[in-house]
């Protein structure tokens, strides 16, 4: 909630900065008064003019630490007006809408007309947290987070499933929260920010979300630099890596190394379970032979990645080196459309 408060206050900023610069070029291009009012007419207001509840105003220049005179004088000389409290009451109801739709702060002080440290004082005092917002900041730092690790890894490959010798994401991403000062209980609360349990979320949802919230412009290509690798439905085998340090090496140590152990240890599971006759245990070796189906369908695309001389280079990009991994099936959400996929496969660079 403090971030975001923090937050507001610096999108708060610039909008107030391009108010103070809208001003310095009518000056520059010498408007009159008239021509000023037609250029407002048609373009709007600019919501860093717009009037401030005079509380709202010493609050902000008392917490948001403003250093350059012009700006100070420009919040000071700013008009004030007094707000009903059904008024104040509605906006902060509608802060719920926040970061919906994208109804960013900037669309919001202009939906409502509304100057942006108002909008910043009220919010504030609402404690209000917009489950969309708070959703894409616990994203971002899950993805920054998850990145710190596999980065601090000596392969970049973090197994989902705990293997000998390499603990499995969740357990790590929770040692390194709490390293980060993170109780038990904030660790827990991370469910709630998502909307569902950090297990199932890593599992099935992050990777397809940070892929999606990357992709800052529709018509360009997702640009994930983790990446979730997934054997198939059955989850037999699945790992996160980093392209950072996905190279041709990282095929044959993903191969030895992870499916390799985890193959071993189903196929003990499976000797374990040998005399026991129990409908439970008969659901587990159902599961364990489908599995090992599945994996033994992984290893096979590695093979076959290997045989046509698969060769990621950062410097190819996303999208020539996720290529060939989608086209198998091999990650656990597409990243690319088809058209993209057909272009990157065939690039020549």
């Amino acid at each position: 909630m403090r971030y975001l408060v923090y937050e507001n206050a610096q999108l708060s900023r610039v909008l107030l900065h391009e108010s103070i610069i809208n001003k310095l070029i009518f000056e520059v291009y010498d408007l009159s008064e008239e021509d000023r009012i037609q250029v407002e007419t048609k373009m709007g207001k600019s919501i860093g003019d717009l009037p401030v509840l005079e509380a709202s105003r010493q609050a902000y220049l008392k917490e948001a630490a403003i250093e350059h005179e012009i700006v100070q004088q420009h919040i000071e000389n700013l008009p004030t007006e007094d707000f009903e409290e059904l008024r104040i009451r509605e906006i902060k109801e509608a802060f719920a809408t926040l970061y919906q739709s994208n109804n960013d702060l900037e669309e919001f002080c202009i939906r409502q007309q509304l100057n942006p440290i108002n909008v910043w004082y009220w919010f504030r005092e609402a404690q209000v947290l917009p489950a969309g917002r708070a959703h894409d900041i616990t994203l971002e730092f899950l993805a920054d987070a998850i990145r710190t690790l596999l980065m601090e890894d000596e392969d970049g490959i973090i197994p989902l499933v705990g293997l000998p010798g390499e603990p499995r994401l969740l357990d790590r991403l929770e040692q390194h929260c709490q390293q980060q000062g993170f109780s038990s209980a904030q660790f827990s609360q991370l469910d709630g920010l998502l909307g569902r349990p950090v297990p199932e979320y890593l599992e099935q949802h992050f990777f397809r979300e940070l892929s999606d919230h990357l992709n800052l412009f529709m018509y360009l290509p997702k640009t994930p630099f983790i990446w979730h690798l997934s054997s198939g439905e059955a989850q037999c085998f699945e790992a996160y890596i980093i392209i950072y340090k996905w190279n041709r090496d990282s095929l044959f140590w993903l191969k030895s190394q992870y499916v390799g152990k985890r193959v071993e240890r189903l196929e003990y599971r499976q000797i374990e379970l040998q005399s026991t006759e129990t409908a439970q245990a008969q659901a587990e070796k159902d599961r364990i032979r489908v599995q090992l189906r599945e994996i033994a369908a992984f290893v096979k695309k590695l093979d076959e990645l290997i045989a046509e001389d698969y060769n990621p280079t950062l410097d190819d990009g996303v999208g020539k080196n996720i290529a060939p991994l989608q086209k198998k099936g091999m990650l656990k959400a597409e990243v690319l459309n088809a058209g993209q996929l057909t272009k990157y496969l065939n690039a020549d660079w």
